[in-house]
């Protein structure tokens, strides 16, 4: 297996077998046999898995979309599913959220949804677990400043 990243700053990275850059994008999904997600959500990001891209992906590859639900066009992806281009998805965050009842995800087989548990770990609740326990201090203790927003390493 090749692991290839998608980076707006292409650096080596461990555990990648190479890094492209983003404005590679449209070449680089042209050779996956499955793009995952793992990118913010940010002007620069909205919809960059949009139709061209999706379009552009082998016949039969899968979507894992772990990042945030705009990444992806989410209209896009359906008609791609749809017609048999993308074989499947496995989503764990949605444009709207929670994700309506008659959103036609839900009756896809091909499509596996994910109540935004896909970044829950072992490892990850010990490192959340200690921002967790200091934001509810300082919640209690009136000082909302000191509360963080990530973990600190």
């Amino acid at each position: 297996m090749k692991v290839v990243g998608i980076s707006s700053s292409p650096r080596d990275v461990p555990g990648f077998d190479e890094m492209r850059s983003r404005d590679d994008l449209l070449n680089a999904v042209r050779d996956l046999d499955h793009l995952i997600m793992l990118t913010p959500h940010t002007p620069q990001t909205h919809h960059i898995i949009d139709a061209p891209i999706l379009a552009a992906m082998k016949p039969g590859s899968f979507i894992i979309n772990l990042a945030r639900g705009g990444v992806v066009d989410e209209t896009a992806l359906i008609e791609a599913l749809n017609a048999g281009h993308i074989g499947g998805a496995a989503l764990d965050v949605f444009a709207q959220e929670p994700l309506p009842a008659d959103h036609p995800f839900w009756s896809m087989k091909n499509v596996l949804l994910v109540p935004h548990l896909g970044g829950l770990s072992h490892d990850s609740s010990q490192h959340t677990m200690p921002a967790l326990t200091h934001n509810l201090r300082c919640f209690l203790a009136g000082d909302i400043d000191k509360m963080v927003n990530r973990v600190a390493h």
